[in-house]
Order: C-alpha cells, then structure tokens, then sequence
C-alpha cells in the first residue's frame, strides 16, 4: 500500500497501466466464458502462449494480437466498436 497520494487518486483518473490491466481482466473472463486456457487459446488465435500470458498479467500487446484473440473467444465484433463512426459537427456539414 502506497503512503502517498497521487493526482490521479484526487480526481479519479485511471493511469493507462491501470486502463490496460481492466482491459486484461475483462478479456480473461470472455476467455473463461469460452472455456479456454491460455494453452487452448494461443492453439485457437495463433498468438504465443508467452503473449497471451503477458496480456493478462500486464495488459500489454499489440494491436494485431488482440484482434486475434478476440476472434477466437467471439468478442471481435466489440472491437469494431471502439472507433464508431465520429459525431457530426457544424464544421463537418458546412464543407
């Protein structure tokens, strides 16, 4: 346990470390619901047992990885969401 406070612990701002592991513990739990090890997983995605391990210890892993694996527990359609199509502005219906 810390004996300090950061700025991040007085205005509820998560770090991106901290936003990382959430994703990893999320994705674990769809990797659990599809009834997969890690072992059972890499074999499935394609991904390395050794990256699958360091994703949900760390949440650290490329782009390419993730989508991998989310193709192979069945959650991929959610990263098709994270950049849906972008608000229109003014701006944007003016050009």
């Amino acid at each position: 346990m810390k004996n300090y406070l950061e700025l991040s612990d007085i205005f509820h701002e998560r770090s991106m470390e901290d936003r990382m592991a959430d994703l990893a513990s999320r994705f674990k739990v769809y990797r659990k619901k599809a009834k997969l090890t890690q072992l059972e997983l890499a074999d499935r995605s394609g991904v390395s047992y050794g990256t699958i391990k360091r994703f949900e210890r760390t949440g650290r892993i490329s782009l390419e990885s993730l989508w991998q694996l989310a193709s192979a527990v069945g959650c991929d359609d959610q990263l098709d969401r994270i950049f849906g199509e972008p608000p229109l502005t003014a701006d944007d219906l003016r050009g």
